[in-house]
């Protein structure tokens, strides 16, 4: 594995804009683990207490909830350099609501909440680090509700298009659907209608 595929220097990187020191990032990789998760597999499912965060440095996941209904819908969907967890449950201690699956064979660093508190207890630029991440999240988050509540159905697509360019080669169109709140077929009759 060299530096550009190995996912301990893909997160260096990314730190290194935030002066995190050496014994502070032993410490991290003391007390991670790498992953090789395969498509299919979850790494959080509804009902179950998190204590751990999960940063993606190869593949892809989903965040999804299962309606009343049996059908599943796509909450949000965590790329490459990215963090997949549920904070919420994370942070309270709380069952998640919502489970996050590999859609492709993917790596990420396995983090225990305990070593993340115990490292931003010690160290500001961890905190901060930390902070900029969960406040990336949440403003994702209210964009996502802001968009489900006010746009329609194309604007909704043209904002899943913007957020995560190129996923929409990825993963499947009812995946798409799911996520912008529409039914496969609906999708399917809006992208003939936009191609002509």
């Amino acid at each position: 594995m060299d530096k550009t595929t190995d996912p301990y220097c893909i997160l260096q990187g990314i730190l290194s804009r935030f002066s995190i020191e050496e014994k502070e990032w032993l410490a991290f990789k003391d007390g991670t683990s790498i992953k090789q998760i395969k498509t299919g597999t979850c790494i959080i499912e509804t009902g179950q207490l998190v204590q751990h965060a999960y940063f993606c440095t190869s593949g892809l996941f989903r965040l999804f909830c299962l309606l009343p209904d049996g059908r599943e819908y796509n909450v949000a969907f965590t790329l490459e350099n990215d963090f997949a967890t549920s904070y919420a449950s994370m942070i309270d201690g709380q069952p998640s609501t919502f489970s996050i699956e590999a859609m492709e064979d993917s790596i990420v660093i396995e983090i225990p909440y305990l070593l993340l508190q115990e490292l931003m207890n010690k160290s500001h630029m961890w905190e901060r680090f930390v902070r900029i991440s969960v406040e990336r999240l949440y403003t994702r988050k209210e964009e996502r509700e802001r968009e489900l509540l006010y746009l329609p159905a194309l604007e909704r697509y043209q904002a899943f298009l913007l957020k995560y360019p190129g996923l929409e080669k990825r993963i499947a169109q009812y995946h798409i659907a799911s996520y912008i709140g529409i039914s496969p077929v609906s999708l399917s009759r809006l992208l003939h209608t936009v191609g002509n």
